[in-house]
């Protein structure tokens, strides 16, 4: 941990200047492949390192961000359920119509794809 030498003051940090808590300096280790990435995320953000790596990790403390490999926060989980839902309702319209139609042997066709895929998507996500 990085601290001002004896009898110094410490600096004060922009948030205790704007009333808030104070900020103190805190070291942590990366690698030098891994510094580039995350000065390359920082900047494609628009943000220092030191700001991108604070907002992220309290992201994650918070549980606004993920951290698992697929880096989904509980809204974008939502999101997705929410999207599956509708495509569902849509789908199964689409399937009446199609077996009204007598066009049985597309639709099966098209679940047979959709299955294969889907099994593809299980694997590459788990290799």
């Amino acid at each position: 941990m990085n601290e001002s030498p004896p009898g110094m003051p410490e600096p004060r940090s922009e948030s205790e200047e704007k009333g808030g808590e104070p900020r103190r300096a805190r070291s942590i280790r990366f690698s030098d492949a891994e510094w580039e990435s995350v000065e390359q995320a920082a900047d494609e953000r628009g943000m220092n390192v030191a700001e991108f790596v604070r907002h992220t990790a309290l992201g994650v403390a918070s549980g606004r961000y993920a951290a698992n490999r697929g880096g989904l926060s509980p809204r974008h989980v939502d999101l997705i359920e929410r999207i599956f839902r509708s495509t569902h309702i849509l789908v199964t319209l689409k399937r009446d119509e199609l077996i009204r139609e007598g066009r049985g042997d597309e639709l099966t066709e098209l679940v047979k794809a959709t299955r294969e895929f889907q099994e593809s998507l299980a694997k590459e996500s788990e290799g």
